[in-house]
């Protein structure tokens, strides 16, 4: 045996032994005379503060086992892969895109598909006969963890994720490589406030195509986040709402570039317009546009551009 194991049985028994002791060697007491102090604890604690002086000498001889890092508590309780999952994460039961980041040395892929719930698309993905595998390129040894998922509020949007981004490839450096003849796919955003007849104005300019090279140096890339004969129709329908929203000072579309300009450029609706392109973010609601056909086509019109903007801003930020 052990002589620490030795050594431990020898404290255990002396303390139970004098636990014994003073049991048995305290006078009994009447009732009215109260009870005898013994120690700066209630009486009927002797034994426990034994007890715990027993297992402080204890801990301080005996080293417990470290439990390597990598291993959570979570982990430790759950017995399989399943469980370890369900423990870690819990998908939503949302729709949006399942996908993929295959990541070359000049040109990345973003594979993936649309789905109306992706906790249940990550089930199905566990079975390594699904035929969403293939489309992930997902060998049937992999487990899956490269794979992620992006919400969005109906399936309608994961679709027009769908339709501009995924399954297709683009280059790192896109704007060293188009030129007159290869446009490139991205929208480049021109972003600045500057000073006009002394008063402040805020401006910004959206180019559907690339025309030049090193255009990264002056403009932010928007990415692929839609097509700009269809963008040049729907801003010019949406010219008069826009002038209901905040002052316009300067105002252009066509089939190659956007152009918007205010004379109040701290006005709240003149910003939500500018982030809907530079964050993706898309704070308008449906009573805010006209009770007909044409202000729900530009409502989603304008909420499809937000989404895939903002899976574009995902993309990239993983990318690095």
């Amino acid at each position: 045996m052990d002589q620490n194991d030795l050594s431990l049985d020898l404290l255990l028994q002396e303390t139970l032994a004098l636990t014994e002791y003073l049991r048995s060697n305290t006078p009994p007491q009447k009732k009215k005379e109260g009870p005898v102090q013994t120690s700066f604890l209630p009486m009927e604690d002797d034994t426990d503060y034994l007890l715990d002086l027993a297992d402080s000498m204890i801990s301080d001889e005996v080293e417990l086992p470290e439990i390597p890092e990598q291993i959570t508590q979570m982990e430790i309780f759950a017995h399989d892969q399943e469980e370890r999952e369900a423990a870690l994460f819990v998908y939503p039961e949302a729709p949006g895109i399942i996908y993929k980041i295959d990541n070359g040395a000049s040109t990345f892929c973003v594979r993936g598909y649309s789905a109306g719930n992706i906790r249940e698309a990550f089930q199905e993905l566990k079975n390594v006969d699904s035929a969403k595998r293939p489309v992930l390129k997902l060998l049937k040894d992999e487990d899956g963890s490269s794979v992620m998922f992006f919400e969005t509020k109906t399936f309608e949007l994961a679709e027009a994720v769908r339709e501009q981004i995924i399954n297709r490839r683009f280059p790192h450096q896109e704007d060293a490589v188009c030129n007159i003849s290869d446009p490139g796919f991205s929208w480049w955003m021109d972003v600045r406030e500057a000073q006009e007849n002394g008063l402040k104005q805020g401006r910004f300019e959206i180019f559907f195509r690339s025309h030049g090279i090193n255009r990264a140096e002056k403009y932010i890339q928007l990415g692929p986040i839609g097509d700009g004969g269809i963008a040049a129709l729907r801003m010019n329908q949406a010219r008069t709402l826009l002038r209901s929203s905040f002052p316009i000072s300067e105002f252009s579309c066509d089939d190659k570039s956007f152009t918007v300009a205010s004379q109040k450029p701290d006005h709240l609706s003149f910003i939500s317009f500018k982030n809907i392109f530079l964050e993706g973010i898309n704070n308008t609601e449906l009573e805010n546009f006209p009770d007909n056909s044409m202000g729900r086509t530009l409502f989603y019109y304008f909420h499809e551009l937000a989404i895939v903007r903002k899976f574009w801003i995902e993309v990239k930020t993983k990318l690095g």
